[in-house]
């Protein structure tokens, strides 16, 4: 195990956030090289979860340390990928800032209690429209992620906590994801079930599929990390005229529309290098991943 964690039998990694659409895919990932997850969500995302043979699940709050503290106990590592999505942060600023940014400092704190590392979702929203370089987020949202990112560099040299933060652009694949970014991922469980579906801007964007999330996720958990790193994901660069036309040639289906503004993030964003101590990490391609999706799906509804 990576960092500082300690061994002391099967290894076990907490899952903050752990039910949603991309912590079940790194549960998965991680239990297929004989980690336990171990999920921590809300009581009711616990509820509604059914967890596959192997995994763990602890209900609580990523805002209240003591139930932070309990679900960590025994665990080497965390990932944390709790926090509202880019609407619910405007909705509600306040709770955006208490749940992304708080949760967040109370997550590296029990890290660096813990003596184990953390890997983190950040997001491609913490570049504005205007640089694809510096991060000027135009949204709450992009503005609580940046700010996460400053709390994994403060916890790494004032703690020793080891961290990987990931800004994936728009990640999509198999399962229930949300905010507006769940656009392709809704058009594609839409073109299996043949019903209409809109995706809710337009433009060229990068099309991150949730398993290479997952993977990278879960290979900073079992391979020795040091320092704060932060990647940019950019995925596949298309235009998403590119994504509905593969989509609609793969499925049969042509009831997937766009409509909206393009996003306001960068559309030439490109990913950054992956580091030699993270293994091989490629990048799905949309056409191998809209095939990958389809397929389970469609193995679903069988």
């Amino acid at each position: 195990m990576t960092g500082t964690g300690k061994s002391h039998g099967p290894a076990r990694v907490l899952l903050v956030g752990g039910t949603g659409f991309i912590g079940m895919r790194v549960a998965a990932a991680l239990a297929a090289q004989g980690v336990t997850p171990r999920l921590f969500d809300l009581a009711p995302a616990i509820a509604r979860t059914a967890l596959p043979p192997g995994h763990e699940a602890v209900a609580g709050d990523v805002t209240c340390a003591d139930s932070l503290a309990e679900a960590g106990r025994g665990c080497d590592g965390i990932v944390h990928l709790a926090g509202l999505m880019t609407v619910d942060c405007a909705r509600d600023p306040a709770q955006a800032v208490r749940v992304n940014v708080l949760g967040s400092v109370l997550v590296f704190d029990l890290a660096a209690r813990l003596g184990v590392p953390v890997a983190y979702l950040s997001s491609a929203g913490v570049f504005g429209p205007d640089s694809a370089d510096v991060p000027q987020p135009m949204t709450l949202y992009g503005v609580t992620k940046l700010a996460v990112e400053g709390v994994a560099r403060v916890w790494a040299a004032d703690h020793g906590v080891p961290s990987l933060g990931l800004r994936p652009y728009i990640v999509y694949g198999p399962g229930i994801s949300s905010g507006i970014a769940a656009g392709p991922s809704i058009a594609l469980a839409a073109s299996v079930r043949r019903e209409p579906a809109v995706i809710g801007f337009s433009g060229r964007v990068g099309f991150v599929h949730v398993d290479d999330v997952a993977r990278m996720l879960a290979a900073a958990m079992t391979r020795p990390m040091s320092g704060a790193t932060v990647l940019t994901m950019a995925g596949d660069t298309r235009d998403m005229a590119d994504f509905t036309a593969e989509l609609a040639r793969q499925s049969g289906w042509t009831g997937i529309t766009v409509k909206g503004p393009p996003l306001r993030i960068p559309a030439d964003l490109a990913s950054d290098p992956v580091p030699d101590w993270l293994g091989p990490q490629p990048v799905t391609g949309i056409a191998a991943g809209i095939r990958a999706t389809l397929a389970e799906l469609r193995g679903q509804e069988a």
